[in-house]
């Protein structure tokens, strides 16, 4: 069986025991991956640091991407 790269369809649609191991090791890893993007704390920096973008009272905007004169 023959599966494109970056092709999850299979994993969610296929019974495991059908699918090549190499192909699950590597979207187990994927997932392995994600979660741990998902649990960093620079979410919040993220978020903190957008607030500081956001323009401040009586300050002059151009338009809506808050872009100063």
């Amino acid at each position: 069986m023959r599966i494109k790269n970056n092709d999850l369809t299979h994993y969610f649609l296929r019974p495991h025991n059908q699918l090549p191991q190499g192909y699950l090791d590597h979207c187990n890893k994927f997932f392995k991956e994600l979660s741990n993007k998902r649990q960093a704390p620079s979410v919040k920096l993220q978020a903190a640091s957008f607030k500081k973008q956001l323009h401040k009272p009586g300050q002059r905007v151009k338009n809506r991407f808050n872009r100063k004169i």
